[in-house]
């Protein structure tokens, strides 16, 4: 099968020559890799250990007033590198948003600092980006084509609206709106689906084979705003986001990321028309009862553990997870392999390795 055969295969349920499978790790992670096959590119290890194939486009958005004030680019490997933004001190940066962040003493995390709307009585306080801020992109159509005819599956996506929202609101106060001042949260939410959603659609419309929301709204037991709120505030919001979408194109698939336990609302996000899930992690849902439950309506992308299993677990017991997910949910499609987050720097390239040559070689019988 090539790439775009094997990929839609699994995520129509059907049985594929072999589980595709995703890597995605922190950048000294794929230092590693390289060193180890002795090759000067990401996409050249991709290659050999057969998780190419996959390709992303996105749409730009007008920052151009902040670009005018930007004074220097963060560096290293800690998330939000390689970009620039404005410095309020030597570790302290804001970016485009207004969201302040600063790189933590060793450099290899980041914590956030402070946002746009901590303050605010009102979103209309905050200049949020209409739609009218979107780049103009001609080409895009031409661009998914020549990606397809590259033989790779192209997706789109955008932030999760719920990390966008306690991004520029904060954490503590975003929750307390959810309970205290909800119409905070509608009239914020209102603008944020309406950009991200206008986003979404055009990459529809330009052809992509799948489309995707991604941001934690689950702790390690449970959803963050509880299901009930969930259900009032952001269940319609997503529903009508991929509505648009789905009239478009009926059959582009529609991924959510999100860590933790999304067991309380699993029935909702298949009603609304998500039919990938990422990434099932393992410590919070077992991707196995998962399968048996929901195996024939959604796709389990993920099921990798970072917790344990990559980083604590031998070379053995790696092999042996991939080959239990692979056989007991991925006997009929609807799997495809990676690691639950971002493979941490501290994971022993050995277990890397393990992990996707065997999702490469493994044969179901």
């Amino acid at each position: 099968m090539t790439h775009r055969q094997r990929i839609f295969a699994t995520l129509n349920h059907q049985r594929p020559d072999r589980i595709p499978a995703v890597l995605a790790a922190r950048p000294e992670v794929d230092r590693d890799l390289m060193h180890h096959f002795g090759v000067h590119s990401i996409n050249e290890v991709h290659h050999i250990l057969g998780t190419d194939g996959w390709a992303g486009v996105g749409i730009g958005i007008d920052f151009s007033d902040f670009e005018k004030k930007v004074n220097g680019e963060l560096t290293g490997d800690c998330p939000y590198a390689d970009h620039a933004y404005i410095f309020h001190d030597e570790s302290t940066f804001e970016d485009a948003w207004g969201v302040v962040r600063r790189k933590g003493r060793d450099g290899k995390y980041v914590e956030w600092i402070s946002g746009p709307l901590v303050h605010a009585a009102d979103p209309d306080d905050y200049d949020f980006p209409q739609i009218d801020r979107l780049i103009p992109d001609a080409q895009l159509s031409q661009r998914v084509q020549q990606l397809k005819s590259e033989d790779n599956f192209v997706a789109s996506g955008v932030t999760m609206p719920f990390k966008t929202a306690w991004e520029l609101r904060g954490m503590e106060n975003l929750l307390a709106d959810y309970l205290l001042n909800p119409a905070f949260v509608e009239k914020l939410y209102d603008k944020i689906y309406a950009l991200y959603g206008e986003i979404l659609l055009r990459t529809t419309v330009a052809g992509v084979d799948m489309i995707g929301i991604g941001g934690d709204i689950a702790m390690q037991d449970r959803l963050i705003m509880g299901p009930a709120l969930w259900r009032q505030i952001d269940k319609p919001r997503l529903r009508n986001l991929i509505a648009r979408c789905k009239a478009v194109n009926p059959d582009v698939h529609v991924k959510i990321h999100s860590d933790g336990n999304l067991w309380e609302i699993m029935d909702d996000l298949i009603e609304i028309g998500f039919d990938v899930i990422d990434p099932i992690q393992p410590e919070c849902m077992n991707p196995v009862e998962v399968k048996q439950l929901f195996g024939d309506l959604i796709v389990l992308h993920g099921c990798g553990s970072v917790q344990r299993t990559l980083p604590f677990g031998t070379v053995d017991d790696v092999r042996n997870e991939v080959i239990q997910l692979i056989e007991k949910c991925g006997y009929n499609g609807g799997l495809v392999l990676r690691a639950s987050n971002a493979i941490s720097f501290d994971t022993p390239v050995e277990n890397v390795l393990a992990f996707f040559e065997t999702a490469r070689d493994y044969r179901l019988a």
